[in-house]
């Protein structure tokens, strides 16, 4: 009777996910295995259409063009930039929301979260209105007397990293804060009266304690900012080009379908790589920690 009580849990398992996996097959396993079969088409010439060849010719170009590595070295070392930046701010804002009051966390948190409710055309607008060649920011050094020109902070790599910044900070704070919330305070009460300073406490007890949520957060932000099309496409301008905005430019301006397609899984996999290399690096960082905070016990 147990035997057929599981058998029967099973069935009603499969048949509660069944729609959800269905909805997974159709609109994103399907599309990215069809996306990875075009990028083996060719092109026709003189014609917006491609003819089904298997060959390479897509990744080739790809891989041996300095100007395509050229950007998707700069996409890679730009999302590891922002997810460095947004993991450096995103914990000393976790930890203040982790020591606020109850009464105030709430809305504390609230106001932390409030921009993932705006859309990102709207944030992206937003920076455009500070960063402007007549926007606040420019404006204000000029009435201050400390530019004579405005200066070209707009359509540049440095709008692009601001923003991503902007926009990924929730991402991170969320994940530091559920971690830490798992945390008991008393753990660092208790080394304040051990004689450990603060910081020290922080470094050496909340930090290791918090890197479930570290790893977390950094995998999310870095994987959405190697991913990030409307923020440099209305941030960067046509110099400042990543590779979900060369992909859109592939399929949309120059149709040329297969290299659009090969390079949209060469990204997939160097996000991959670099969410692999993430979880390493900070398993690495955990085990040096421990070891630390083994001999410093001993």
């Amino acid at each position: 009777m147990e035997t057929i009580g599981m058998k029967t849990g099973r069935g009603s398992t499969f048949l509660l996910l069944a729609p959800a996996g269905l909805i997974v097959l159709l609109l994103m396993v399907l599309p990215l295995l069809r996306l990875f079969e075009l990028s083996f088409h060719e092109v026709v010439p003189g014609r917006m259409s491609v003819q089904p060849a298997l060959s390479l010719g897509s990744y080739i170009k790809a891989l041996t063009d300095v100007y395509y590595l050229g950007i998707l070295l700069r996409t890679f070392l730009m999302s590891a930039g922002v997810t460095v930046v947004v993991a450096l701010l995103g914990f000393p804002l976790s930890y203040f929301l982790w020591c606020a009051p109850k009464r105030w966390k709430t809305l504390l948190t609230l106001l932390v979260v409030a921009p993932l409710m705006i859309s990102l055309v709207v944030r992206a607008y937003g920076w455009m209105v500070l960063l402007g060649d007549s926007g606040i920011v420019n404006s204000s050094l000029e009435a201050l007397g400390f530019i004579d020109m405005p200066l070209p902070m707009m359509y540049s790599l440095g709008a692009v990293f601001l923003g991503l910044v902007h926009v990924q900070l929730p991402f991170m704070v969320l994940s530091l804060l559920t971690a830490m919330e798992r945390v008991d305070p008393v753990l660092l009460n208790a080394a304040e009266t051990l004689s450990a300073s603060r910081p020290r406490a922080i470094f050496e007890i909340l930090l290791p304690l918090s890197m479930p949520g570290l790893l977390a957060g950094s995998t999310l932000v870095f994987a959405l900012c190697m991913t990030a099309f409307v923020t440099p496409q209305l941030l960067g301008g046509s110099g400042s080009q990543v590779m979900p905005t060369l992909i859109y430019g592939q399929f949309t301006t120059a149709f040329n379908w297969p290299l659009g397609a090969a390079l949209a899984a060469i990204l997939s996999v160097i996000s991959l790589v670099g969410v692999a290399a993430l979880a390493w690096l900070f398993r690495l960082a955990g085990s040096l920690m421990f070891h630390r905070a083994s001999g410093g016990a001993g």
